[in-house]
């Protein structure tokens, strides 16, 4: 698999999407949580996760304006309309809660508001996670770390990128990426037919790689991303959805 020149259709996205990463990096040059990188580091050697993510998040400072700027992003991309907007404001929400319950992975709220909500609190709490880990992963390599979870914060990964020298896993929550030696299934270590099967989206320049045995999936394209991750993210949503449509989880 090779990796396609950004189509007219992503770069349009993309631009969209400009008002969220702006936003997306404030949030993360404001710092809202600090780290003890040498104590991150050894835990990381020692093979256990570098930071408790609840912790993290729990110690940051009140989340309110982050996640009031983040709306206003989503409004001026236009991807979400100002009523949807306007009924939010109007409801008492606890955007720490919502950061929380986005970063431990709950189910996601059936009541509209309440899941536009949850997205808002995935950007802010990815924004913050992220700078936390760039800190710890910075001119840092986990030697030794083998497992399929992120060295910083235990989660699974969302993307993986490859060459020929090997493969690159990048976490859902903090962003973090690792190299690994798995070349298939991140569960169980499938790696032929049928047990691994691959979906090709060359439109998106990514495979969506589905293990048969343990009901895992992954989006998997070769080389570097072409955008930042959350816009990544934003281009693959539709792979996600297909792949959450048969049961299968990350």
């Amino acid at each position: 698999m090779t990796s396609p020149r950004p189509s007219v259709t992503s770069q349009s996205l993309a631009n969209q999407l400009e008002p969220i990463v702006r936003v997306h990096a404030d949030i993360r040059a404001r710092r809202y949580a600090r780290v003890d990188v040498a104590t991150a580091r050894t835990r990381i050697l020692a093979g256990r996760a570098g930071i408790d993510f609840e912790s993290t998040l729990s110690g940051a400072p009140d989340l309110s304006l982050a996640f009031s700027q983040v709306a206003s992003a989503f409004e001026r991309t236009g991807i979400t309309a100002t009523p949807q907007i306007n009924a939010l404001q109007a409801m008492t929400v606890d955007a720490d809660a919502h950061v929380l319950a986005w970063a431990n992975h709950d189910s996601p709220p059936s009541d509209v508001t309440m899941k536009l909500a949850r997205n808002l609190a995935g950007i802010v709490g990815n924004a913050i996670l992220s700078q936390v880990a760039a800190e710890i992963m910075n001119e840092f390599s986990p030697t030794g770390w083998k497992w399929p979870e992120c060295p910083c914060c235990r989660a699974s990964p969302d993307l993986a990128m490859t060459a020929d020298a090997g493969r690159i896993l990048v976490c859902w929550r903090c962003d973090t990426r690792w190299s690994t030696e798995l070349r298939g299934c991140l569960g169980c270590n499938a790696t032929e037919a049928p047990a691994i099967a691959r979906v090709t989206s060359p439109y998106l320049g990514y495979e969506l790689a589905i293990c048969n045995v343990c009901g895992r999936y992954l989006k998997e394209r070769r080389g570097p991303p072409t955008y930042e991750l959350l816009v990544e993210r934003a281009l693959t949503v539709g792979l996600d959805e297909a792949a959450q449509q048969r049961g299968l989880r990350t």
